[in-house]
């Protein structure tokens, strides 16, 4: 599908803008358009990783006769079968950086929108503070933040208040991935075993750890990371307190080392302040908002994430 959309910008109708589905050609010039944010630069999100992790449903781009300028995509999730509600999750919504204050973000953001099924669905995103205002306008609400923190790995490496009796670190690598999974499902929304699958299929790129009860093998804890050339991205890190998640990250700290970059839930305040006290700073603050009545994370939940993958990141 291409079609010309007007814009109510008179210098931005002048460029003969379209609206067209993404295609694999166009992956070059989506990583070069991306260049330049701030959360792909510090490494916050692996674009590659991302994308390809993310899947949209729908992903389309805006080109004129002066290149590709801007990208928005929408993708479904699959809901358990207790959940009838159809949820869609805005992704990777971007224009470049000489063409904004036009329109141009919020022209194709309302057309993704409009390719969504005619079912009642609810709409999910984390967005910037600044864009908050745009999205209350059209029905969103607020839900939970994310707060971005940075700071060197090898911050766990000494530790000495953790309790090591009874529990096991295994390599994610020589761990069942469907105990992973159903483990995450208890906390994440949807069952995505197929994202585990391919953390299976890149595991040179990856590591990973699971901490287990050695008493009754139940699964207490995982951890994922994902390294760049400058950082380690640490995500997901889900545990079921401050003492597995801890046993967890000095176990990467052992077998890793650099700065690495993570972002968790703001309600999660022992997370927050543990890794204060281990110097982290703070990078950005996203904010989820949706439409509708379908509440995907429940407050306790939160208490047990402590890094949240690529995904929940789904609105720059």
């Amino acid at each position: 599908m291409c079609c010309f959309m007007f814009i109510r910008n008179e210098k931005i109708e002048s460029l003969n803008l379209f609206i067209r589905p993404v295609i694999s050609t166009d992956i070059y010039d989506l990583k070069v358009l991306f260049s330049d944010c701030n959360l792909f630069q510090r490494a916050t999100i692996d674009f590659s990783m991302y994308y390809f992790a993310f899947r949209p449903k729908h992903s389309y781009i805006i080109t004129s006769k002066h290149g590709l300028l801007a990208h928005a995509s929408i993708k479904q999730w699959n809901l358990s079968k207790n959940s009838p509600a159809i949820v869609l999750v805005l992704g990777l919504v971007y224009v470049r950086s000489d063409y904004r204050k036009f329109g141009i973000g919020e022209l194709l953001t309302n057309y993704v929108l409009k390719l969504k099924s005619d079912d009642p669905v609810c709409i999910h995103a984390n967005i910037l503070t600044q864009h908050l205002p745009f999205y209350i306008r059209y029905g969103f609400q607020a839900s939970f933040s994310l707060v971005g923190l940075v700071g060197k790995l090898n911050e766990f490496y000494n530790l000495t208040n953790v309790i090591e009796e009874e529990i096991l670190i295994q390599q994610y690598e020589l761990s069942d991935i469907l105990d992973v999974a159903a483990y995450d499902s208890r906390i994440y929304p949807t069952y995505r075993i197929h994202y585990f699958e391919q953390l299976r299929e890149h595991i040179y790129s990856i590591a990973g750890y699971v901490a287990r009860s050695i008493k009754t093998n139940a699964i207490l804890g995982y951890v994922i990371l994902n390294f760049s050339q400058e950082f380690i991205k640490c995500g997901p890190l889900y545990a079921e307190n401050i003492n597995i998640a801890l046993l967890l990250l000095r176990q990467c700290a052992t077998d890793y080392d650099g700065m690495m970059l993570l972002a968790l839930p703001e309600d999660n305040r022992i997370a927050l302040k543990m890794f204060e006290s281990k110097h982290y700073k703070q990078t950005h603050i996203l904010h989820r908002v949706h439409t509708g009545n379908e509440i995907l994370f429940q407050d306790k939940v939160f208490e047990r994430i402590w890094a949240i993958t690529d995904d929940w990141l789904s609105l720059i």
